[in-house]
């Protein structure tokens, strides 16, 4: 049976992008795993953080999250940062540009056995997402919460989640992230950040089966056909309620 990680005090930020996530995460007291394939945003984190990584309290990885380690081929979206990917097709939708560079690749376990399990693990890797997610099975220690943003395999992301005995889930809709505010600090989200997490995300926990129900009211269908106009976009947040506190 798994035990979850509950009195972590580390979060896992896959795809930290621009550092807005990392910096909500610092601010409310935990410590930071982030991780980033795209050099120059990495450059630009080690220069903004530079404190918190000399207190020790952030480690920023240069790497893309894969399903196994060594290099790999990455593709940087040149107009969209956001879009960039291990799959070509991913990084270029749209007709956008992009370049290629090569990356060191490193594994959900690999992180897990470096710098231990977090108690909450956001995952915005852009086409690898269900790769991640995958790897959390069979997992003896799990992170509390787990959060993963939305496409058109999102049923598979609930199916994978809820067999790794994740029993709550919510979804938050990421075009109103901007006008939330964190209730433990005040801070006000910056647009384009994933905003709260676990139980700070508004609503209910839902099980699994009425999570399905609203994903297939709300935000796609069974073929991963949109519903929502693309100005909504969204994550997908679980967690382990019915809590087995892992020993310290």
């Amino acid at each position: 049976m798994a035990h979850y990680a509950d009195n972590s005090r580390l979060i896992f930020d896959l795809g930290m992008n621009n550092g807005d996530d990392t910096a909500y995460y610092l601010g409310r007291g935990f410590d930071v795993v982030a991780l980033d394939a795209n050099p120059k945003l990495c450059e630009r984190a080690q220069a903004r953080f530079r404190t918190a990584i000399d207190e020790g309290r952030l480690t920023i990885l240069n790497a893309a999250i894969w399903e196994k380690s060594g290099e790999s081929t990455f593709f940087i979206n040149l107009d969209n940062d956001h879009w960039s990917s291990l799959h070509v097709n991913w990084a270029g939708r749209e007709d956008s540009q992009f370049a290629e560079i090569n990356v060191e690749c490193v594994t959900l376990a690999s992180l897990f056995d470096k710098f231990g399990v977090p108690h909450y693990l956001k995952i915005d890797v852009e086409g690898a997402d269900q790769s991640v997610l995958e790897q959390l099975r069979g997992a003896e220690l799990l992170p509390l919460y787990v959060s993963v943003e939305d496409c058109r395999f999102g049923l598979q992301y609930m199916n994978i989640l809820a067999f790794c005995g994740y029993d709550g889930f919510k979804l938050l809709d990421q075009s109103t992230v901007s006008q939330m505010t964190d209730p433990t600090t005040g801070r006000y989200f910056p647009a384009g950040s994933s905003g709260p997490f676990g139980g700070d995300v508004p609503g209910q926990w839902l099980s699994h089966q009425d999570m399905v129900a609203l994903y297939l009211s709300t935000v796609r269908d069974r073929a991963g056909n949109r519903l929502a106009p693309r100005s909504h976009w969204w994550d997908i947040h679980c967690a382990r309620l019915a809590t087995e506190v892992a020993p310290e």
